[in-house]
């Protein structure tokens, strides 16, 4: 636990920022440009909004508290609002005037007012009866037609998409699922009945990994209708791995497999004697990294075990089936160290510099899918332009080695999402700064080419772009790029930014003045108006 910092040591560092006061109405902007007429909806995006309560603060960018934005676009006039996500921690944290619900990197701050052995004693609550934060800071997406906000563990808090509170209690996953952990992304189908797919899995030493997925077919509750369609064993039996999102094809579910682990003993002693989960996480570099399929109709796993040499990653990007083979694109680095730059000493430290090897860039694999039959020590890639190599060797795995595509630094990549489980050219995202790990460019990159194109202004922050495509478009890249501005000095702007994707140059922007610190975000999607179907 860190004492709250008399004042920021980097008053451009967005990370650092504090909210002191909400937006809580809807304010308008001044608009500079011209909008699309058919762009009508909201653009909702989730982050970290406070760093600390009274004089305690988090340890990692991972813990802030859960703060909620919203640009609603409606016939050329937009509006912004945004308010704290009024969880149980927020409201617990906030009444204490500490931190005093447990996140990632960051321990429960003990109650002053406890004596040493009330302190003591209080640790030894046991972990199954330990309830975890409900502080989803991370990402926001719809189940039906009801807007949730998502982080890492069980529990999901529904949203009001036009005030932004909190609806009703907390969703517990674990009430449906009997599951521990759910993941930040999912993915929406639309096939026989629209569905939302996430991964979640238990924390146990016979760790299982499960895809779940909700279904809108029915009158209850998507999430309550969730249903396990694929369970699939750990390697490591008392060390899981580490996910943050996977990929989807037509006819396969893709999990990435790294060697980025929780170190269950560690975890639970953690527990116990106060320290927070992250120390109990591990990188094993002399691993593998393993590509898990599962086939989408049956949730059976392929038998056929994919590694790589040992890589991280946060985000895929997009996968699709060609010619026999798998493609998966993703943002990768090379070191699992990437995550200690995000601990709040390091971005508070001018000095910091991230290693280039915990810098994320875009690589593709490529993974032959028939290969019972293939040739051992043989190059099973077929596909033209590629430099990706897989050969099966003597038990059976087969070793895969990806491509780079750019040595970009590029991470929180979209894609036009009509083109989800299908090739494609274009990816949009943000540079990180390898200095405070700002979001400092966007980026546009030509997948098949390594292509990418850079936008960027002085003084500003961006955030990750969502691709919006027009209606009845044809071409891939036929739409806009929403976007946020943030102002390094000035702490209480923040724009809209709507980007043409095809020119990389600025269509409009819309600025506001909120009534107090505006805050950076992690991830969020835009919902059209009179759309039946919020996809991702």
């Amino acid at each position: 636990m860190s004492k709250a910092a008399p004042s920021s040591p980097l008053p451009s560092q967005v990370w650092l920022r504090n909210c002191e006061k909400e937006t809580v109405e809807p304010i308008e902007g001044k608009l500079t440009g011209k909008l699309p007429e058919w762009l009508n909806g909201r653009l909702t995006r989730n982050g970290p909004g406070r760093i600390e309560f009274g004089d305690t603060r988090i340890n990692h960018l991972f813990d802030g508290t859960a703060y909620i934005h919203q640009f609603n676009i409606i016939d050329g006039k937009v509006t912004y609002q945004s308010r704290y996500l009024n969880s149980d921690t927020y409201k617990k944290n906030k009444k204490a005037d500490r931190i005093v619900v447990s996140e990632f990197g960051t321990a429960a701050y003990p109650d002053p007012c406890k004596t040493l052995l009330q302190r003591f004693m209080s640790a030894f609550t046991p972990i199954s009866k330990a309830e975890p934060t409900d502080n989803c800071l991370v990402n926001v997406c719809y189940f039906g037609d009801q807007l949730y906000a998502l982080t890492e563990t069980r529990n999901l808090r529904r949203i009001h998409p036009e005030t932004l509170d909190v609806v009703g209690e907390k969703v517990s996953l674990v009430n449906f699922l009997s599951l521990s952990l759910s993941l930040s992304h999912i993915y929406v189908c639309v096939c026989v009945c629209v569905c939302a797919v996430h991964l979640c899995m238990t924390i146990s030493p016979s760790d299982i990994r499960s895809i779940s997925r909700t279904s809108t077919g029915k009158k209850i509750s998507s999430i309550q209708q969730a249903e396990i369609v694929s369970a699939i064993p750990c390697q490591w039996k008392m060390y899981p791995s580490y996910y943050h999102s996977f990929g989807i094809t037509e006819n396969y579910f893709i999990f990435v497999e790294q060697p980025y682990v929780f170190n269950l003993k560690r975890f639970l002693l953690n527990h116990y004697m106060g320290k927070p989960y992250f120390s109990a996480v591990e990188w094993y570099p002399d691993q593998k990294t393993k590509f898990r399929l599962v086939h989408r109709k049956t949730g059976e796993m392929v038998k056929t075990v994919y590694a790589a040499n040992a890589f991280l990653t946060f985000h895929h990007t997009n996968a699709y089936e060609k010619d026999g083979q798998l493609v998966i694109d993703l943002a990768s680095m090379k070191d699992g160290e990437a995550v200690n730059a995000l601990m709040m000493k390091n971005i508070e430290n001018p000095d910091f510099v991230s290693e280039p090897a915990t810098m994320p860039t875009h690589w593709r694999f490529v993974l032959p899918l028939d290969v019972q039959k293939a040739p051992e020590n043989t190059n099973l890639i077929t596909l033209e332009g590629t430099k990706c190599t897989a050969y099966k060797r003597p038990d059976q795995t087969v070793e895969v080695h990806g491509q780079s595509l750019s040595s970009q630094y590029f991470d929180l990549q979209r894609i036009n999402y009509k083109y989800n489980g299908k090739e494609y050219q274009y990816a949009y995202g943000v540079e990180v700064n390898p200095k405070g790990s700002i979001f400092s460019r966007l980026v546009k990159m030509d997948v098949n080419s390594g292509e990418t194109t850079l936008w960027h202004e002085e003084g500003k922050v961006v955030s990750e772009p969502v691709f919006v495509a027009a209606p009845g478009a044809i071409k891939e890249d036929e739409g806009v790029v929403l976007s946020t501005l943030l102002d390094m000095n000035n702490t209480r702007f923040v724009a809209l930014l709507v980007l043409d994707p095809v020119t990389w140059t600025e269509i409009a922007r819309v600025e506001f003045e909120a009534n107090g610190t505006v805050t950076s975000s992690f991830h969020g999607l835009f919902a059209a108006t009179n759309e039946k179907i919020h996809m991702y």
